[in-house]
């Protein structure tokens, strides 16, 4: 004799939403926290910042040399009217300064205090970096410029390292009372 079974139709529903629902919770703890950051090359090291704080990028304009500042302000230039700071960090890093190529470029930094700008010498673009990824600087890295870095990222066969852009533009270093 053959069993007489009930289509139950409420519990095939419940059983396809309890699979929906567990579908998206499984996709949810799948995604990662990146951080979208500019990726640049200073010394042949891949370097990063998150794009919140990089206004534009830009060819290294005709600079403006000031007398009496400090040697890591390489010159000024005019921005659309607005006369700002090109700043080469490398020696704040660490980083023997070597001539600049036609791929140098300037990274224009704004915020509510100040409009700057960073000289690298080239720029790679954005790229989200995951978060759970960064590790704690080499110690290769001197120590003067460990403050200025938040980690490093091996994306793809290439080490990149996070700078914390807001320490090291707050250095005492780069910070310029007066001009005389």
């Amino acid at each position: 004799m053959e069993e007489n079974r009930a289509y139950d139709i409420r519990s095939i529903l419940e059983e396809m939403r309890q699979e929906y629902w567990q579908g998206l919770a499984e996709k949810v703890e799948l995604q990662e926290e990146l951080l979208e950051c500019v990726t640049f090359v200073l010394g042949g090291e891949i370097y990063a910042f998150e794009t919140t704080h990089a206004a534009e990028v830009l060819r290294v304009p005709k600079l403006v040399k000031v007398p009496g500042v400090p040697e890591f302000i390489t010159g000024i230039f005019n921005l659309r009217g607005e006369i700002i700071a090109a700043m080469d960090i490398r020696p704040l890093l660490g980083i023997a300064t070597a001539p600049l190529t036609a791929a140098a470029r300037i990274i224009v930094i704004k915020s509510a205090n100040y409009t700057t700008g960073i000289i690298v010498e080239s720029v790679q673009g954005a790229h989200p970096l995951p978060l759970d990824m960064f590790e704690p600087v080499v110690k290769s890295v001197p120590a003067s410029a460990r403050e200025f870095l938040r980690g490093q990222i091996n994306r793809d066969g290439e080490v990149a390292i996070l700078l914390d852009i807001i320490r090291l533009l707050a250095a005492p270093a780069l910070t310029i009372e007066h001009l005389s």
